[in-house]
């Protein structure tokens, strides 16, 4: 005679299955959505790097140009795949939003005269994806993108990350913050860096060397640690 699981085994099953799929699914989405975002943030960084490059075969380093939004933006243009434009001078709703609530690591808004304004300044969006906005170089910012466009959670250290042309390169961060071995770099990626200055700032560094996020669930010690 064969033997058959009862009407009670089966739900009992089904739900053990329902109550470990709860439990483990957001873990694994939210894996997934870091993992994506580790992935757009590495190519932005080869794919602006490696523009530089030609750049200085064509113009010579960046100490020897012009140096200012309007004039880099039209030497990287040409070279890049872009599927929107914004000009200077021009609302670049179309390219990146700058009239929304960005907030930095800790949760507190970026104050919109250091970003949200900057209606003015040319910005770009890749064929893949990202948005560039080339900022002005008053806090020695050169770039700041938005690796999924307008999409949410527009959080710096997330998905807004700031670049600048540094020793030859461009590099994660503020021209000012490449102490990248000691706890320089490492306090403007924790969500309390103790200094006047945005969290999540530098964040990129961590990203290039681990390959992951995971300093979204780290406490500010173990950031510092495993910087």
């Amino acid at each position: 005679m064969k033997q058959a699981f009862t009407l009670a085994e089966v739900l009992i099953t089904l739900g053990i299955i329902g109550v470990v799929a709860a439990i483990t699914l957001p873990s694994l989405i939210q894996h997934y959505r870091e993992k994506e975002l580790v992935t757009s943030y590495k190519r932005v960084y080869s794919i602006l790097n490696q523009t530089y490059l030609l750049l200085k075969d064509e113009y010579g380093n960046y100490e020897d140009w012009k140096k200012n939004d309007e004039d880099t933006y039209i030497k990287f243009k040409k070279y890049l795949k872009i599927s929107a434009d914004c000009p200077p001078g021009k609302s670049n709703r179309a390219c990146i939003k700058t009239d929304i609530n960005y907030k930095d690591l800790a949760g507190n808004d970026i104050e919109k005269g250091n970003f949200n304004n900057q209606i003015a300044q040319p910005a770009i969006r890749l064929i893949s994806g990202e948005s560039i906005l080339f900022y002005s170089e008053g806090h020695g910012i050169n770039f700041i993108i938005d690796l999924n466009g307008n999409s949410r959670p527009n959080i710096l250290g997330i998905d807004l990350h700031f670049l600048s042309f540094n020793n030859g390169k461009i590099l994660p961060g503020p021209q000012w913050s490449n102490n990248t071995t000691g706890g320089g770099g490492a306090k403007l990626c924790q969500k309390n860096p103790g200094w006047n200055w945005f969290a999540g700032s530098t964040c990129g560094y961590w990203i290039l060397r681990h390959d992951n996020m995971d300093y979204l669930h780290m406490t500010d010690e173990e950031i510092i640690d495993n910087w």
